[in-house]
């Protein structure tokens, strides 16, 4: 989902993503427990915050149940980033946020694209990743409203990314990875570059998650 920077309001192409979480919830009725249904397409954190963990599914347990949450942030870092867009602006420290049904996310803050002041608008390196089967479900969802069609090679047992080489999704042995560059892509980068660097952020997600 995506959000005013340094805000709570959700903004209104966040839509199509909760809607798939209302019907979600609507045939997981288990997922209450996590989550309330506010509107026919708004979820909102039933405790608060945005660090609590979908359950596990009915028949598993934490102890058995491969679902261990990707700590993101600590795998995909700063300099990563800078790789990817050159020096960053002034940020927060990243952490890895709980995006909800086992999807975990991290974001980091790009160059400006345009516009000044308070109007600056500034490209963002989106990556999460999950592996229970709402996340799974969740980020395959994204893709297709990313319009992520196109196969290539990546890390994974499939690949596919968008044409503008915005968006890539990736899945490997149940862990499924999404890396994306939002709002805009800098001029410095074309369509193949930035689809091959987003893959390569997918790719430290597996190798990390295989150790």
């Amino acid at each position: 989902m995506y959000f005013d920077f340094g805000s709570a309001i959700i903004k209104p192409e966040s839509e199509p993503v909760l809607k798939e979480i209302a019907a979600a919830l609507a045939k997981n009725p288990a997922l209450f427990g996590a989550w309330v249904l506010c509107s026919a397409v708004a979820v909102v954190p039933a405790c608060g915050g945005g660090n609590h963990a979908a359950p596990p599914a009915r028949g598993t347990s934490p102890s058995t149940a491969n679902t261990a949450p990707i700590d993101v942030c600590a795998i995909v870092t700063a300099d990563d980033a800078k790789a990817l867009f050159g020096p960053l602006p002034m940020q927060p420290p990243a952490t890895t946020d709980n995006a909800g049904f086992g999807v975990r996310a991290c974001m980091y803050i790009g160059p400006a694209l345009s516009g000044a002041g308070a109007q600056t608008r500034f490209a963002r390196l989106m990556v999460q990743a999950g592996r229970t089967k709402d996340a799974v479900d969740l980020l395959q969802a994204d893709a297709d409203r990313r319009k992520a069609t196109v196969d290539f090679a990546g890390g994974g047992d499939a690949a596919k990314r968008s044409a503008d080489g915005m968006f890539v999704w990736e899945t490997k042995g149940g862990l499924s990875c999404t890396a994306s560059i939002d709002v805009g892509l800098p001029s410095a980068l074309t369509a193949d570059t930035a689809a091959a660097n987003l893959a390569d952020l997918c790719r430290k997600i597996f190798a990390a998650a295989a150790r």
